[in-house]
């Protein structure tokens, strides 16, 4: 009986069973035959796949890789230039440890797979950084940031801002070190800084922190403008603070604007819903990186120029367009009369004091003279007015007789000099002499020089060959007309000016022109206060080096020291020749050696002496050497490098207490100050050499 034929899939089914079973007959029987070779295949093929797999995970993980993506080049290229450039983007972008490493894998991933998909990739990347990344094994670790770092001229130290919470809120590396300037990577900018820093909360009265948190105490002599020396110590030690001086320095408050979260946000629940700032900045600042300027508006802080230096101030210019105070503007600047060869600018304006360190709300300008100065120029500005008022007067009266004199002759020659004398006289009246008296005076007298009789207005060319009237004043009229009644403090003792005041040219006598004002030296003391005169003040009075040497002490970090013969022997055993009127010299220290000692011991005195030449000639050339260098560099960079100043000045000045305190009064204490210096001089060195070369200064 025949079957049913089959069906066309049946048909089908039995050529394909019949095809496997051949084949896998067919297939065992060649690789029973051919084994070795296939064997050698697979493994080769599998090497291929390996390193194939190996080739694509490394080319994944490189710069090369990152940069391929077109917003992601500008970021690539900054890492280029910067001083991560030898560290792969891995090493900071994805955390410590295997398994992160394979989660960092796996997200860039799947981001890499939606941009091959769609073609489209994020507009804004934001890439967070965890600080195990900064602080791993072979970069940043949290020793090597102990020590305070110099960052634009100002002190700044890691552990107090990472370590600690600031304002109640975490940082993370990321706060500061962030890509905010196109064509950097990871740079430090103040944008952050100064908006925790200066930023008033509801309720809070003061900046955050005070001026010395981050800035070193200016110590040394300042050049201002190549004509006097300004030095910040003095008035440190009165306790005058920074912002006293340094007016409006500060700008911008930092706060919030109502479109910031609409950068990043969108859903309403999120922008209607209220959250405390102790919240908002967990979840941007610690949690994420968020930078503080996306949300904050930007504070300024820097040494502002004089506000009516290029146009008025806002809050006077709204209602005064003009300027009304122009001419006690000009009168503060030193500029604007008739007949000055050349501008004569008050002090202050030089030092960049604006008018409201004077004119301040609680306190008369007057009044504002003595919180700084102290008691030292009471009645000044009583004097100043005093003097303005005669002065003006006798120009007056000058200009009075000078306009009758050209009625008479009406010639016509003293017409445009009696104009401009008036200018003159009318620019003191509404300019206020107070506000710069030396430059007033000078006005006044060049003014009435101009018109006596005979005398034509000078050209310019003449009035430089000339030179300015200068005023027939001297420093007590001017400031210190007190003086006399006054005891100074002047090392141990209360000095009083009034037994040493011998007419108005004696202030010169002790101290230095007014060029250099505020500079006091000793010359001439010897003749009244050695001879018969010796005993009428101490010889620690003057010679404050030398009692702070024989004590030893004043140099910091090194332990006091005394002389062993400290407390025993008095300065006159050894000095004698000051109680006859003369010069104490090596000679005569040594010829009282014998008194004490036996002859041998001048020998002593002779070693003293050379190490005291031979340590004089090195850091001479030491600290000129320095010198020249910190000038070089301030020159470049165009601002006082405080921090590095404040090395070199301790430098400068534990020297000066060897050198001019004399290495025989401690020899212990003067080669221990020595160690010191050396050191500190090769730290000064290096600093100033990372300095040239932008790398980071790190304080030792």
């Amino acid at each position: 009986m025949e079957g049913k034929p089959r069906s066309v899939l049946g048909n089908l089914y039995s050529l394909v069973k019949a095809f496997l079973k051949d084949f896998y007959t067919e297939s065992k029987r060649g690789t029973i035959e051919h084994k070795k070779g296939i064997a050698i295949f697979l493994s080769f093929a599998f090497l291929c796949f390996v390193v194939i797999v190996v080739a694509l995970y490394k080319v994944s993980e490189s710069p090369f890789f990152c940069g391929l993506c077109h917003n992601m080049q500008v970021y690539v290229d900054s890492w280029k230039a910067s001083s991560h450039r030898n560290v792969d983007c891995i090493e900071c972008h994805y955390k410590p440890g295997f398994i992160n490493h394979l989660k960092g894998k796996w997200q860039d991933g799947q981001l890499s797979l939606v941009y091959f998909v769609t073609g489209r990739s994020p507009t804004r990347p934001h890439a967070e950084i965890d600080d195990a990344s900064c602080l791993q094994k072979g970069c940043h670790s949290r020793a090597d940031l102990k020590n305070e770092m110099v960052f634009k001229n100002v002190l700044f130290s890691h552990p107090s801002h990472i370590e600690q919470m600031r304002r109640q809120k975490q940082l993370r590396c990321t706060t500061c070190h962030s890509q905010i300037v196109q064509g950097t990577h990871m740079i430090v900018t103040d944008v952050e800084c100064f908006i925790c820093h200066f930023y008033k909360e509801e309720g809070q009265k003061d900046y955050f922190t005070e001026c010395t948190t981050c800035h070193f105490e200016a110590r040394g002599d300042i050049k201002v403008n190549d004509t006097f020396v300004f030095n910040h110590r003095i008035y440190i030690d009165r306790g005058i603070k920074c912002e006293r001086c340094h007016t409006n320095v500060v700008s911008g408050d930092g706060h919030i604007p109502e479109f910031a979260c609409l950068q990043c946000h969108n859903k309403r629940e999120i922008l209607e819903a209220k959250f405390t700032p102790e919240f908002l900045h967990k979840n941007h600042v610690t949690d994420h990186k968020v930078e503080c300027f996306n949300c904050h508006s930007p504070i300024k802080h820097q040494i502002a120029g004089l506000h009516y230096k290029g146009q008025e101030a806002q809050a006077c210019s709204s209602c005064h367009p003009g300027g009304i105070h122009i001419e006690k503007v000009n009168m503060y600047l030193g500029r604007g009369a008739k007949f000055m060869d050349k501008d004569r600018p008050n002090r202050m304006a030089q030092l960049n004091m604006d008018c409201n360190v004077c004119h301040t709300k609680d306190t008369s300008a007057s009044a504002s003279c003595k919180d700084c100065h102290g008691d030292l120029t009471d009645g000044m500005t009583e004097r100043w007015k005093k003097i303005m008022k005669e002065g003006q007067g006798e120009l007056a009266k000058a200009i009075s007789e000078a306009r009758a004199v050209e009625e008479k002759k009406r010639s016509g020659a003293m017409k445009e000099v009696i104009g401009d004398a008036q200018y003159n006289y009318e620019f003191i009246k509404k300019g206020l002499g107070v506000h710069n008296i030396i430059y007033a005076v000078e006005v006044i007298e060049a003014t009435k020089k101009a018109l006596r009789p005979g005398v034509t207005r000078p050209t310019v060319g003449q009035a430089k060959a000339a030179g300015a009237a200068k005023p027939e004043v001297s420093c007590a009229v001017i400031c210190h007309g007190q003086i006399a009644d006054k005891k100074v403090k002047f090392g141990t003792v209360n000095f009083p000016h009034g037994v040493h005041i011998e007419g108005e040219g004696s202030c010169l006598e002790c101290h230095s022109s007014y060029a250099q004002h505020g500079k006091t030296h000793l010359e001439g003391c010897s003749g009244c206060h050695h001879g018969k005169g010796a005993g009428r003040v101490k010889c620690t009075d003057c010679h404050r080096a030398e009692e702070a040497m024989f004590k030893g002490k004043g140099v910091k970090d090194i332990p006091v020291t005394p002389n062993s013969n400290h407390g025993e022997v008095d300065c006159t055993e050894c000095h004698g020749a000051v109680k006859k009127g003369k010069k104490s010299d090596i000679a005569d220290v040594k010829a009282n050696c014998a008194r004490c000692h036996d002859e041998g011991y001048a020998a002593v005195v002779d070693e003293w002496t050379a190490s005291h030449k031979k340590l004089q000639e090195k850091y001479s050339t030491t600290i000129a050497g320095l010198e020249k260098e910190m000038t070089a560099l301030e020159e470049k960079e165009r601002t006082h490098s405080v921090p590095l100043r404040g090395f070199y000045d301790e430098i400068n000045r534990d020297m000066q207490l060897i050198l001019q305190g004399r290495w025989a009064h401690n020899p212990q204490y003067g080669e221990a100050t020595e160690r010191k210096v050396e050191k500190k001089s090769q730290a000064l060195q290096s600093m100033i050499e990372k300095r040239k070369q932008g790398k980071p200064v790190i304080l030792k």
